[in-house]
């Protein structure tokens, strides 16, 4: 890819209504561009950036028994009065009628699509268990979006649900899920991310988990105790089975009081913390909840009739990468994880009018794309500063410099965007060592 080519700018200066780095970061560097409130176009770059948490995380939901499917972003109101969320769920779920009169509601979330998609096909134990998962987009009539894609009303999510004949089967799949989501947040770039207890909300069931990256622009308070490993969100009363530690059924009496140094439910020393962080994803264990109200039943060994038991899986992709980009920046642009990096390395032909720098910078363009290696190549007539200004904004995790005087040494600079790693490798041979350099880099 060249550079002159991508669609979109780059600003220097940061946009006046940003309050958290990434969103200004993504506006500066040409990867969203605001159409409405909460509403967000998106460019190649950030494209690019989530295509690859795609994959990801479809290759940790295929590892777990996954099935992909689609399920509709506008759909009856009927399936909703079924589970009783139409009447039930407030301004956030748009409505609407079709042409014929029809009520029709967009999708914010899929629990009935679900159910919707199964109950004929799931109607003996035979069929269990099985989970299906979708890449899709949502639409939440949110009252107050903020921070960019950290809260949006529109947005693109991985919803999971899965579908069990008991309880204990459901747990032990929400177990290997739970599991899942740390390898993919470790995969994305995103190691430190932690679990905790949180209150099911609308969705329903007795248990369930948020996956928060702690950071001082997080908008959710999580009670963490410094002494063990109990953890759980400010609104969770009750917190349900932490599956990373050893924390059961304990109790946040009057969560919201709770300050540095109060009292532990769990080891009961003075220990406990608050700490601010983003939700970047989230498990439930919804019992019978939509398979009941939506009368969804299987046959079981014996010929009893029997509701199956179901738990849900969500990832917000959009959301996931802004928090990549708040965990990996500096101030002049995002650092990008090699794994989720729009490009791989960033070709810079600076001086590119200077006898030998585009036919040198040209040759390597050609060789690197032949080793399938992702680039994306300024060759443009610009200054150095503004070159390298944009390659900040840009964030691959490598940036390979030929100039005029590289030229004259036979060499090309290869440097890491954290700054952490430069070295000059002879141009005879650039090609493999940025291959190999970003082997081990991997």
């Amino acid at each position: 890819m060249k550079l002159e080519k991508l669609v979109g700018d780059r600003f220097r200066e940061k946009p006046a209504d940003c309050i958290v780095d990434s969103h200004a970061l993504m506006m500066r560097g040409g990867y969203i561009k605001y159409v409405a409130n909460g509403i967000y176009s998106s460019y190649m770059p950030l494209k690019r950036v989530t295509r690859k948490i795609e994959e990801i995380i479809r290759e940790e939901m295929d590892a777990i028994d996954g099935q992909e499917v689609q399920f509709p972003v506008v759909m009856p109101a009927s399936l909703w009065q079924e589970s009783g969320r139409y009447e039930s769920i407030g301004k956030e779920m748009v409505r609407f009628h079709d042409r014929s009169n029809s009520p029709l509601v967009l999708g914010m979330t899929h629990e009935e699509a679900a159910v919707s998609l199964v109950r004929e096909y799931g109607q003996s134990y035979t069929k269990y268990p099985f989970m299906i998962y979708q890449f899709q987009t949502k639409f939440r009539d949110e009252a107050r979006p903020r921070a960019g894609l950290i809260r949006v009303r529109e947005f693109t999510m991985k919803d999971a649900y899965s579908f069990h004949t008991n309880q204990a089967d459901l747990e032990e799949y929400y177990a290997r899920c739970h599991d899942a989501y740390h390898r993919i947040f470790f995969r994305v770039g995103l190691p430190d991310v932690i679990s905790v207890a949180s209150d099911s909300g609308m969705m329903g069931g007795s248990i369930s988990h948020e996956f928060m990256l702690l950071t001082p622009v997080g908008e959710d308070s999580i009670v963490i105790c410094k002494e063990c490993d109990y953890r759980a969100n400010m609104e969770a009363h009750h917190a349900g089975p932490d599956m990373t530690c050893d924390v059961r059924n304990t109790d946040l009496h009057d969560s919201a009081k709770v300050q540095e140094g109060d009292i532990c439910p769990h080891c009961k020393k003075p220990a406990l913390s608050v700490s601010r962080g983003i939700e970047v994803g989230n498990i439930f264990q919804l019992g019978t909840k939509y398979t009941r109200s939506m009368n969804m039943t299987f046959t079981g060994k014996n010929g009893e009739t029997q509701y199956p038991v179901m738990g849900c899986y969500g990832i917000g992709i959009g959301r996931l990468a802004a928090s990549i980009c708040e965990a990996h920046h500096d101030d002049h642009g995002p650092i990008w994880p090699l794994a989720v990096a729009p490009w791989q390395i960033h070709l810079c032909a600076v001086r590119a009018d200077a006898p030998g720098v585009k036919a040198c910078a040209d040759a390597l363009y050609g060789k690197l794309q032949s080793n399938g290696i992702e680039v994306i190549y300024d060759d443009r007539p610009v200054s150095t500063g503004i070159m390298f200004s944009d390659a900040d904004l840009i964030g691959a995790p490598f940036r390979a410099i030929i100039s005029p005087r590289n030229i004259r040494q036979n060499i090309v600079e290869i440097v890491s965007r954290d700054k952490k790693f430069s070295t000059a490798v002879p141009i005879e041979t650039a090609a493999e060592q940025i291959r190999l350099i970003l082997t081990d880099a991997q």
